[in-house]
């Protein structure tokens, strides 16, 4: 599926999807969320999660180069060195 195709469905597919199907990276807090970042099918999306209400109030879809800008303070080379190849 693509970040186009994802944009179009409901936000309880969405979240259905991300729970299935994505993979969970990294989280934090922004005033009274907790976001939550997830990998999919080649795109990246957050879910905001507001837990005074037990909520998600929304879903977004990020380029890479704003998930660099949200979350530098918490990515380390051991997180990518998984993408680059090891010589043998």
């Amino acid at each position: 599926m693509k970040s186009d195709e994802f944009r179009k469905l409901t936000i309880f597919r969405q979240v259905e999807l991300l729970f299935e199907k994505g993979h969970h990276m990294l989280s934090r807090i922004y005033l009274f969320y907790n976001v939550h970042l997830y990998a999919i099918s080649g795109f990246y999306a957050e879910i905001w999660y507001r837990q005074a209400d037990n909520k998600i109030d929304r879903v977004i879809i990020l380029e890479p180069s704003d998930v660099l800008d949200l979350y530098d303070s918490q990515i380390g080379l051991s997180d990518i060195s998984g993408c680059i190849g090891t010589k043998e």
